[in-house]
Formats: structure tokens, C-alpha cells, sequence
């Protein structure tokens, strides 16, 4: 009965707060599942993807009505995405869960650090930039597929989402916080198909708890990207880019001391 309330209540929860603001939500699912209804890891992480599908589309589809979708950075990650999650589900069983989660720790903390510099460099030079702009978009491109390759790689070795990779990615590649926000839930979305997929072989899916959170969340993903929309763009660009700056930083952190 209790898994009956809290599920619900949790799904809504991520996907009013982590989901709309581009986190994702599998490494709380994956958490919540594992820690507190004792939930075998293999499971959770194919629960966790099944998940992540509905909601990830409902945010995909209020960002895009919102206009915070970047459709050229959004498909782009999404080609190397995909092709991580493959190989991520592939080789899952090939890394230690301690080494993986600190690789992975330390892989958030760097993109955070670079996050902030990119940050930094941005304010500097605004308009200095007019120049070399070819070279820049393919250079933009390429970085592009690699942040998605390596969302998706986290996504397939154990079910995350890969939101961390995504969402400082895309701040690196010099997105606003909210067009941030809406192409990295669209990333997302094709991540946790591909994920889902190739983890249907490799874990069983507990349907109920699917639909215990995704109801919950799916509700949470579609009122968060309208309530973005309703606060002023200035203000929340100046709120939304720390939080995702301490969002990632966090994720971090706490897979490296797990």
C-alpha cells in the first residue's frame, strides 16, 4: 500500500522538478527503487527506462510548444546518444558498479568545471565571436555527438538517464538555460527508447511500478515547461543556469563518495 501513495507522489515530484528542468530523473529512480523497496538493480534500471519514455516525451512535446527546443544540437546529440546507449547496455556487464558510478562522478564534476569557464568566456566576448563561423558549427558538432555519446553510454551501463552529460553539454555549446532544458529532455527521450530496448533482454520490467511513476510524472512533466513559460525569462535565465551548474556538480559529487 505504501509503494501505492509515495510512487505517484515521487514521479510527480521528478518530473515537475528534475524533468522539466532537463535532468532526466533515472538516477532517482534507479536510487529510490534500489534504497528504499529493495528492488533488484537490474530491474530498477530497465523500470527506470520504461519510465523515462512517456514522461520524456510528454516534456518533449510542452518544451517544443513552449519554443525551447534547439532542434539542430537536439538531433545531433541524439545520433551519438543513441549509439551509446547501445554500447552502454552492451557492456554493462563489464564494469564494476563502484567504478562505474566513480568514473561517472568524476566525468560530472569535469563537465561542471568546464560549464562554468564556458560561462565565463561567454560573458567575455559576446561579439567577438563573428568570425570562423563554419569552423565554429563544426566544431559545435562534433562536440555535440560526443556529449550524446556519453549520455548515452550512462544511460545503457545502468539505466540513467544521461541528463548530466546532456544538459552541461548543451551549456558548453553556448544554449540559453531554457532552450537547455527543452532539447535535453528531447535527447533524452530517444535515449531511454534505444536504453529500453536494448535492456529488455538483460533485465525483467516490474509493469506496475512503471505505472506508478509514470503516472505521477508524466503529470509533473507536462505542467512543468508551462510554469517555466509564466516566470520572466530574464529572471529565470539568471536562476535556471546555477541550478543546472549545481544540479550537475551535485550528481557528481555524490556518485564519487556513493
Amino acid at each position: 500500500m505504501f509503494r501505492y501513495i509515495v510512487l505517484p507522489i515521487v514521479g510527480f515530484i521528478v518530473g515537475l522538478l528534475i524533468i522539466s528542468l532537463g535532468g532526466g530523473g533515472g538516477a532517482i529512480y534507479v536510487g529510490i527503487l534500489t534504497a528504499f523497496f529493495n528492488i533488484p538493480p537490474a530491474i530498477a534500471a530497465s523500470t527506470s527506462l520504461a519510465t523515462t519514455i512517456p514522461t520524456t516525451a510528454v516534456g518533449s512535446f510542452s518544451h517544443w510548444k513552449a519554443g525551447n527546443v534547439n532542434l539542430h544540437f537536439g538531433l545531433t546529440m541524439l545520433i551519438g546518444g543513441i549509439a551509446g546507449s547501445i554500447i552502454g547496455s552492451l557492456c554493462s556487464g563489464l564494469l564494476p558498479q563502484d567504478m562505474y558510478n566513480k568514473l561517472t562522478g568524476i566525468i560530472l564534476v569535469l563537465l561542471a568545471v568546464q560549464m562554468l569557464f564556458s560561462y565565463i568566456r561567454k560573458k567575455k566576448k559576446r561579439d567577438d565571436d563573428m568570425q570562423d563561423n563554419d569552423q565554429a558549427k563544426k566544431s559545435n558538432t562534433i562536440k555535440a555527438v560526443c556529449f550524446g555519446l556519453l549520455g548515452g553510454v550512462m544511460s545503457g551501463l545502468v539505466g540513467l538517464s544521461g541528463g548530466g552529460p546532456i544538459v552541461a553539454g548543451l551549456m558548453i555549446l553556448g544554449c540559453q538555460a531554457l532552450e537547455t532544458v527543452g532539447t535535453s529532455v528531447l535527447v533524452l527521450l530517444g535515449i531511454a527508447v534505444t536504453g529500453f530496448i536494448t535492456h529488455l533482454g538483460l533485465g525483467n520490467i516490474d509493469w506496475k511500478l512503471v505505472g506508478l511513476l509514470a503516472v505521477g510524472t508524466m503529470c509533473g512533466a507536462f505542467a512543468g515547461p508551462f510554469l517555466l513559460k509564466r516566470i520572466d525569462k530574464k529572471n529565470l535565465e539568471k536562476v535556471l543556469r546555477p541550478v543546472l551548474f549545481i544540479m550537475t556538480a551535485t550528481m557528481g559529487g555524490m556518485l564519487i563518495f556513493k
